[in-house]
């Protein structure tokens, strides 16, 4: 395979990712509200704000990453067929511009997580036990959506070191 091939799988891999995220993103802020409305007590009416933030935050982040990578599925593979060499180190950068993110995104979620536990073994506060509960959530969920995005990331990195060697 060329490294147009490896680059329009790792594209495609990123809408189907951005598809989810963005799908995630509007349940999330629906569930937000349905606890709210329907919700009968302090601790689900709590859950609205929480979820209608994280929900929020996730429809953002996935209705960039299809517009981010709709562009590139159009774009890259003339980039490619102007100059093979400088699009490999084009890409390279790129990818080690963007795989701290996978290393921020594990801190992140381990402070939610403490925070977390900390709000749930200090508190019975609705409200602070909300947010305890969004930021879980929104960790949990960023944990998963990293764990398959830096496996093609990974995989992708492998393909342009193989393109630049040769």
């Amino acid at each position: 395979m060329n490294l147009i091939d490896f680059t329009v799988d790792w594209i495609k891999g990123e809408l189907f990712e951005a598809k989810l995220i963005l799908t995630f993103g509007i349940i999330t802020i629906l569930a937000g509200f349905i606890f709210w409305k329907e919700g009968s007590t302090l601790n689900a009416k709590a859950l609205f704000i929480p979820l209608l933030v994280a929900g929020t935050i996730y429809s953002a982040i996935g209705s960039g990453m299809l517009y981010s990578n709709t562009k590139r599925m159009r774009d890259f593979p003339q980039n490619y067929q102007k100059n093979k060499s400088v699009f490999a180190n084009l890409e390279k950068k790129r990818v080690d511009d963007f795989q701290y993110g996978y290393k921020v995104s594990k801190i992140v979620a381990t402070l939610f997580f403490a925070i977390t536990l900390i709000i749930f073994w200090t508190t019975k506060n609705p409200v602070l036990m909300g947010i305890g509960i969004g930021l879980t959530y929104f960790a949990l969920a960023g944990l998963v959506i990293d764990y398959f995005s830096g496996e093609r990331a990974d995989v992708y990195y492998s393909a342009i070191l193989k393109s630049l060697r040769s």
